[in-house]
Protein backbone atom coordinates (compact mmCIF):
# COMPACT_ATOMS: atom_id res chain seq x y z
CA UNK A 1 0.00 0.00 0.00
CA UNK A 2 1.18 3.50 -0.83
CA UNK A 3 -0.14 6.87 0.28
CA UNK A 4 0.80 10.10 -1.48
CA UNK A 5 -0.09 13.54 -0.16
CA UNK A 6 0.83 16.96 -1.47
CA UNK A 7 1.93 20.11 0.32
CA UNK A 8 1.84 23.09 -1.98
CA UNK A 9 3.68 26.14 -0.71
CA UNK A 10 4.34 29.27 -2.79
CA UNK A 11 7.78 28.18 -4.01
CA UNK A 12 7.83 24.44 -3.23
CA UNK A 13 5.68 21.45 -4.15
CA UNK A 14 6.29 18.54 -1.77
CA UNK A 15 5.05 15.00 -2.31
CA UNK A 16 4.98 12.95 0.89
CA UNK A 17 5.16 9.23 0.17
CA UNK A 18 4.22 6.66 2.82
CA UNK A 19 4.33 2.88 2.59
CA UNK A 20 5.97 0.50 0.16
CA UNK A 21 7.19 1.88 -3.16
CA UNK A 22 6.96 -1.32 -5.20
CA UNK A 23 5.05 -3.08 -7.95
CA UNK A 24 1.86 -1.31 -9.07
CA UNK A 25 2.43 1.52 -6.59
CA UNK A 26 5.38 2.72 -8.66
CA UNK A 27 3.03 3.33 -11.59
CA UNK A 28 0.61 5.17 -9.29
CA UNK A 29 3.45 7.43 -8.13
CA UNK A 30 4.39 8.10 -11.75
CA UNK A 31 0.80 9.08 -12.61
CA UNK A 32 0.56 11.29 -9.54
CA UNK A 33 3.93 12.91 -10.26
CA UNK A 34 3.05 13.65 -13.87
CA UNK A 35 -0.36 15.09 -13.01
CA UNK A 36 1.11 17.38 -10.35
CA UNK A 37 4.14 18.32 -12.40
CA UNK A 38 2.07 19.32 -15.41
CA UNK A 39 -0.22 21.52 -13.30
CA UNK A 40 2.51 23.43 -11.52
CA UNK A 41 5.22 25.91 -12.34
CA UNK A 42 6.96 25.68 -8.95
CA UNK A 43 10.73 26.16 -8.98
CA UNK A 44 11.33 23.53 -6.26
CA UNK A 45 10.02 19.99 -6.18
CA UNK A 46 10.57 17.84 -3.10
CA UNK A 47 9.79 14.22 -2.39
CA UNK A 48 9.48 13.35 1.29
CA UNK A 49 10.47 9.71 1.73
CA UNK A 50 10.43 9.66 5.55
CA UNK A 51 7.33 7.46 5.58
CA UNK A 52 8.61 4.91 3.04
CA UNK A 53 9.24 1.42 4.42
CA UNK A 54 10.51 -0.34 1.27
CA UNK A 55 11.70 0.59 -2.24
CA UNK A 56 12.12 -2.01 -5.00
CA UNK A 57 14.19 -1.65 -8.20
CA UNK A 58 11.31 -0.10 -10.15
CA UNK A 59 10.78 2.37 -7.31
CA UNK A 60 14.45 3.35 -7.44
CA UNK A 61 14.16 3.89 -11.19
CA UNK A 62 11.08 6.10 -10.72
CA UNK A 63 12.84 8.17 -8.04
CA UNK A 64 15.89 8.52 -10.32
CA UNK A 65 13.64 9.81 -13.11
CA UNK A 66 12.08 12.28 -10.69
CA UNK A 67 15.56 13.42 -9.64
CA UNK A 68 16.50 14.00 -13.29
CA UNK A 69 13.43 16.25 -13.53
CA UNK A 70 14.68 18.33 -10.61
CA UNK A 71 13.22 16.63 -7.52
CA UNK A 72 15.02 16.89 -4.20
CA UNK A 73 14.58 14.13 -1.62
CA UNK A 74 13.97 14.18 2.12
CA UNK A 75 15.08 10.96 3.85
CA UNK A 76 15.63 10.09 7.49
CA UNK A 77 16.55 6.41 7.89
CA UNK A 78 19.67 4.58 6.76
CA UNK A 79 18.00 2.54 4.01
CA UNK A 80 16.31 5.51 2.41
CA UNK A 81 19.38 7.76 2.76
CA UNK A 82 21.50 5.08 1.05
CA UNK A 83 19.02 4.82 -1.84
CA UNK A 84 18.90 8.59 -2.23
CA UNK A 85 22.72 8.79 -2.18
CA UNK A 86 22.84 6.12 -4.91
CA UNK A 87 20.30 8.01 -7.02
CA UNK A 88 21.91 11.43 -6.73
CA UNK A 89 25.41 10.01 -7.21
CA UNK A 90 26.94 10.72 -3.82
Amino acid sequence: MLRITTSDYPRVLTLRIEGRLEGPWVQELEKYWKSNLSSTTRPSLRVDLTGVTFIDAAGKDRLAAMHRQGAEFIADDLMTKAIVAEIVGQ
